[in-house]
């Protein structure tokens, strides 16, 4: 017949009894055997037995479910993978051994840290942006009021905002009097448009011929017996010539050509309502450039004037002699 002992229990400590033909004999009652935890995920109860070495602190079905929560993608540096959770509201693109790198001042050559998600990274260290920052200032654009940053540095600041020149975008036209192609600034355009001016219509060269006054206008005739008028500025420079000709229909008129040969006005005689007579002279576009009628002045001297061009600017022409006795026309 077997026989029975007793053993203590490893966790109160009391008497077990134990046949001695068991071939494993309980160290615990049964109700101390066992105890309860908590399930770090749902909050539940574990039951934990007393001899378990590594206790679970969460319940199989929850593991499993938590795991599910996970992937994995590709660091944007290194191409390994990062594990992510899918309730997570930024992941990460890179490792956190991946995601920064070094970047030197471009003023000072001091060494910086830079993200490699940062779209603009840092140029300047914090010392050298200070003095770069204290560079800066405002300025209103003169066209439409609006603020503008400008650099202490620049040596010709703008006038003008970004949303006014790209509405005044730099124009190609044409040049009214050599025919050549030139571009008119959005500074341009603004200035004239701020003061009411028209837009230029000559191109730079062709300002410069006129710019110098007076001309002079010199009679010439060809080899071929052909006469022209002939027109230099002050400078001696040729600005372009005239000649008569008659049109399809018989009318008697006076072309006008520049430099270039483009012919830039045609003059007719005209009369006005009360039967005296004057010039009219027309552009390409049939629009009136200029008018201009005979005058006798104070003393009985004879001159022409004409006004004409956006401004209505008046010339006096007379007729000169000069010290070698040759006629011309000067016109001031």
């Amino acid at each position: 017949m077997s026989k029975w002992y007793t053993v203590a229990c490893k966790h109160c400590g009391g008497e077990i009894p134990v046949n001695e033909d068991w071939d494993n004999p309980p160290v615990y009652h049964k109700e101390c055997a066992w105890y309860e935890e908590t399930c770090e995920i749902c909050g539940g109860t574990l039951r934990i037995h007393r001899d378990w070495e590594n206790p679970p602190r969460v319940h199989k079905e929850c593991r499993e479910a938590k795991a599910n929560e996970w992937f994995e993608r590709p660091c944007r540096h290194c191409g390994k993978p990062i594990r992510i959770h899918k309730k997570w509201d930024n992941p990460p693109e890179y490792h956190k051994e991946c995601a920064w790198y070094e970047v030197k001042c471009e003023t000072c050559g001091h060494a910086m840290n830079a993200h490699r998600g940062w779209e603009h990274p840092p140029r300047f260290c914090k010392s050298c942006k200070t003095k770069n920052d204290a560079k800066w200032y405002e300025k209103k654009c003169e066209c439409c009021g609006k603020g503008m940053k400008v650099n202490r540095d620049w040596t010709n600041p703008p006038k003008f905002c970004d949303t006014c020149k790209q509405a005044h975008s730099p124009k190609a036209v044409a040049c009214s009097h050599c025919g050549n192609s030139f571009t008119i600034s959005a500074g341009t355009q603004i200035n004239c448009k701020k003061n009411d001016w028209d837009l230029p219509k000559r191109c730079d060269e062709c300002r410069e011929l006129f710019r110098h006054k007076p001309f002079k206008t010199v009679k010439e005739t060809g080899l071929l017996g052909g006469i022209s008028f002939k027109t230099y500025n002050s400078k001696g420079q040729f600005i372009g010539e005239s000649r008569d000709e008659t049109g399809l229909f018989g009318d008697e008129r006076r072309v006008h050509r520049s430099k270039t040969g483009k012919t830039v006005g045609v003059t007719r005689e005209k009369t006005d309502l009360f039967g005296g007579s004057y010039r009219e002279t027309t552009g390409p576009d049939g629009n009136v450039k200029s008018t201009s009628c005979e005058r006798t002045g104070l003393l009985g001297d004879k001159y022409t004037e004409s006004t004409g061009g956006s401004s209505g600017t008046k010339h006096i022409t007379h007729t000169v002699i000069s010290w070698f006795g040759k006629k011309f026309r000067e016109t001031k």
